[in-house]
């Protein structure tokens, strides 16, 4: 049987009066795997930038600044999405003053990869 490259999405959801910049944890990798791309989505305010972090360290080279009614969309560069198994992830809203915030992140699981477990 022939398995194939899976992509997952991890994401988040904040509100508020506006959005305050913080770092949420949303999941902690249970095998090697990747992040290709970061998105990012806002509504109210002026502006949001987001970015996705793997431990300390930021996923994108510059925070993307989320779309307004759209999604924008940012893709690591060289090895920056790496994630060894037990690394986490963290959706970051780093600066703005939106009311809604939405940050996903696309993982790549390889495909000599069978259970998530």
């Amino acid at each position: 049987m022939a398995y194939q490259r899976r992509i997952i999405t991890q994401s988040i959801r904040l509100t508020g009066s506006p959005v305050g910049s913080a770092t949420h944890v949303v999941w902690r990798a249970p095998m090697p795997c990747t992040i290709v791309t970061v998105y990012g989505y806002r509504s109210g305010g002026a502006a949001a930038a987001v970015n996705a972090k793997i431990g300390s360290t930021d996923v994108l080279a510059a925070d993307l600044t989320a779309g307004n009614g759209a999604f924008a969309t940012g893709t690591p560069t060289g090895d920056a999405g790496d994630m060894d198994a037990g690394d986490v992830l963290s959706l970051e809203v780093a600066s703005g003053d939106a009311t809604t915030v939405v940050i996903q992140a696309d993982i790549a699981i390889d495909a000599d990869a069978y259970d998530l477990s």
